[in-house]
């Protein structure tokens, strides 16, 4: 049976509430703009968003609806969804997720979403942390840092996309070679990292990235990486 347009809307609260850390207490009005106001929006929690919402109700939002009238507020976003979801009875197919050609799962999975991606070439992601992430109770407690090693995985999961066969079947898994990353300088959350990976050159079995990470426009690290695939051409586990 469809959801109604008062169950989506109470879907979609929870979503905002869960990726923009808005409290319990919080008020989350139909009315309440996304953008100049409260939520205040920026392009990565638009990006987060508009992810989150096509998980949630499996549908598709292409670039140029993100734009127009469905993301005012909670209202136009409810009543876009229920339209998306009521054409021909069913929601619209979703397009495969790269991250599902991870076989890294929560909560060792570093890529929050793919932002950009050309198979063999390039790719862009981000790594969105909140800070409430249990590594951090161990790591400088009370001063948190996102540890260096996590920002180099990250990159190592990028580029293990990035290198994939897209043919291949997803979950195959590798290793991670070698890496020779240099951290400028510490991040500390809440943080949306910028994740960075060209493809270099394939030397039989091994794969070599060019890798960086950003955070607001500066970079935080950067370097290159080695993959060795899998022999069937799947996905490299870091």
């Amino acid at each position: 049976m469809p959801e109604s347009t008062e169950e989506i809307r109470a879907r979609v609260v929870e979503i905002l509430r869960r990726d923009l850390k808005l409290g319990p207490d919080a008020q989350i009005d139909d009315d309440m703009p996304f953008f100049n106001s409260e939520a205040d929006l920026d392009s990565l929690d638009i990006l987060l968003l508009v992810a989150s919402v096509e998980k949630a109700f499996s549908i598709r939002i292409a670039n140029e609806q993100v734009g127009q009238s469905a993301f005012q507020n909670v209202r136009s976003l409810t009543q876009f969804i229920a339209g998306q979801i009521g054409k021909n009875g069913s929601a619209a197919p979703v397009v495969p997720n790269p991250l599902d050609r991870l076989p890294h799962r929560e909560p060792f999975r570093f890529v929050s979403q793919i932002t950009k991606m050309s198979p063999r070439e390039s790719g862009e992601g981000v790594w969105a942390i909140s800070g409430n992430e249990p590594f951090f109770a161990g790591h400088f407690p009370g001063r948190p840092v996102v540890p260096g090693v996590l920002i180099a995985e990250a990159l190592a999961q990028l580029s293990g996309i990035v290198g994939a066969n897209p043919i291949a079947s997803p979950g195959e898994q590798g290793s991670l070679a070698l890496v020779e990353v240099r951290f400028d300088r510490p991040v500390t959350p809440p943080a949306q990292i910028v994740l960075k990976s060209m493809f270099l050159r394939q030397m039989g079995q091994l794969q070599q990235f060019e890798v960086s990470a950003e955070l607001n426009g500066q970079v935080v690290a950067r370097g290159t990486l080695a993959l060795h695939r899998a022999a069937g051409g799947g996905p490299t586990q870091a």
